[in-house]
């Protein structure tokens, strides 16, 4: 974590170089968030949002040790009643309906001020809160490979349960996973078991900053979305398909030399042959650019 008050660009990608390079457990997504968060702002510190992290972690303990004082049994119903309370209660967070696609709404700062946003920022949020509580049992909370729609599974001694951070923790059954899945994919969609397989602190990461690149490419602002691929290669240096999307689109942006070097080494570190062909080709045509 980087303590100091005031937060430069390079100390923050330090920081992403650094979590390129940690193990996945050592991962912190809620600090790396705000951190990506702040550079995106132009903001120098994040001093407050940690505390307000800090307070979340803080009133649910509170809730939890009040629950406590009335059951010797505290379950895992107990434990989402209390951060579903906390976070949409007390503090007011919701899924934003209204203004879905807005890049606010991918940003952890903007979350924490509006008080709404996407459902992998709210997932951050629980997974925040999960685990930093102190529990004798293990309570494990963890964000899942489901496509379209950012979802946890939450597990308390023998109980488990897949939540909707988007909809006040909403527990979420397999006919829901169903039926969002087709909505999503197409009808034909079934729902198999990788929909449902947890994913690593890095994947959430990566799969925060896609939202961010997506909108960008939406928004026809290609220049900014190599700017999320590039913090991308920064967290995940051994990812192929970064390196490969990042090289099409230097080269889309006629940013020659980047995308020759950024291509040459996707080529080096790619296992899969089918995206071999497209990328050699691209290359073949700027290297013959330069001559």
């Amino acid at each position: 974590m980087l303590h100091r008050t005031s937060l430069s660009h390079a100390d923050i990608n330090h920081h992403l170089k650094n979590v390129g390079q940690a193990n996945d457990d050592d991962i912190s997504i809620s600090e790396t968030a705000l951190l990506i968060a702040a550079q995106d702002r132009q903001s120098n510190t994040v001093d407050r949002y940690r505390d307000h992290l800090d307070n979340l972690v803080l009133q649910t303990e509170d809730l939890l040790s009040q629950i406590k004082r009335h059951t010797d049994n505290l379950g895992l119903i107990d434990i989402l009643n209390s951060i579903e309370t906390v976070l949409y209660d007390i503090n007011g967070y919701k899924g934003d309906t209204e203004t879905y696609d807005s890049l606010d709404n991918t940003n952890l700062i903007a979350v924490i001020e509006r008080r709404k946003g996407l459902p992998i920022v709210l997932g951050i949020l629980y997974l925040h809160i999960i685990r930093s509580l102190n529990f004798k049992q293990p309570l494990l909370a963890a964000g899942l490979n489901f496509p379209g729609h950012f979802l946890i599974r939450i597990s308390y001694e023998k109980e488990h349960v897949i939540i909707d951070p988007f909809e006040r923790g909403k527990i979420r059954d397999t006919p829901w996973l169903r039926a969002t899945l087709k909505n999503f994919l197409s009808d034909q969609a079934e729902l198999r078991a990788e929909f449902t397989q947890s994913v690593s602190n890095r994947n959430i990461l990566l799969r925060l900053q896609n939202n961010i690149k997506v909108r960008l490419i939406q928004a026809e602002e290609p220049e900014k979305a190599l700017e999320v691929l590039e913090k991308m290669l920064l967290i995940a240096p051994d990812e192929p398909a970064i390196w490969h999307e990042a090289g099409m689109l230097q080269a889309f942006l006629n940013n020659i030399l980047a995308a020759i070097k950024t291509l040459e080494h996707y080529l080096l570190i790619e296992e899969d042959h089918r995206g071999l062909m497209e990328a050699s080709q691209m290359l073949q045509k700027l290297k013959a650019q330069l001559n």
